[in-house]
């Protein structure tokens, strides 16, 4: 079993110790660095090649959203977490742009936090059942009342609009595969090909236009 790099930053070295003593208990995933500030986690990342950070949004010196962005751009092969007390979408959002592909609150239990890492490792977007239902808030109230929306013409099959309706509950590809009894690399090419079909081109615009459009 691979074992995942991590660089944890967090302006506060309580909540770093705290984290890394949680870590510590996974046999797959060890903390290789630390950072105080945006501007710590970029040094870290281009010293240190992590295969996760785990990012605080509110630092001193450059927020983590910042720094996210300046990650994502310069390291593609780093993937980016926010691990924040704001659930507030404006925050959500924000970090989802900058690059981010997952976003847990700090009261996120122990197995959770251990699945988010081990799922954005391998390049996948984790968003717990909370900050999901945030991102769909958030569009829906962008949808003005009495608006009637236009029938999709997208011609999804059955199955692409349960994986659909799947996505939109905040379900992951893996979680998805499990509902379904379907193997991974299915879901991912359905996926895909959702996507193509809606002509959008992450999974924000996708719970947008299936939300908007009500596909789902």
């Amino acid at each position: 079993m691979k074992t995942i790099k991590v660089v944890l930053a967090d302006d506060h070295g309580i909540v770093r110790n705290g984290i890394k003593s949680t870590l510590n208990d996974a046999k797959n995933i060890k903390v290789i660095g630390e950072a105080a500030n945006g501007l710590e986690a970029i040094d870290a990342v281009k010293k240190l090649q992590p295969d996760v950070v785990v990012m605080d949004i509110t630092m001193p010196e450059m927020n983590g959203i910042e720094a996210v962005a300046q990650i994502h751009k310069k390291f593609p092969a780093v993937n980016c977490m926010m691990l924040s007390m704001h659930d507030k979408e404006e925050y959500i959002f924000k970090a989802i742009e900058a690059g981010a592909l997952g976003y847990l609150l700090k009261d996120t239990d122990r197995d959770e936090f251990i699945k988010a890492i081990e799922t954005v490792a391998k390049g996948e977007k984790y968003f717990p059942t909370a900050i999901s239902n945030v991102l769909v808030t958030g569009y829906l109230h962008k949808i003005k009342s009495g608006d009637s929306a236009e029938e999709s013409d997208s011609a999804l099959t059955r199955r692409e609009k349960n994986i659909l309706k799947l996505i939109v509950n905040g379900k992951n590809n893996r979680e998805i595969a499990e509902d379904l009894d379907l193997s991974v690399r299915t879901v991912e090419t359905h996926r895909f090909n959702i996507m193509k079909k809606l002509n959008v081109k992450n999974a924000i615009e996708l719970v947008k236009v299936a939300i908007e459009e009500k596909i789902v």
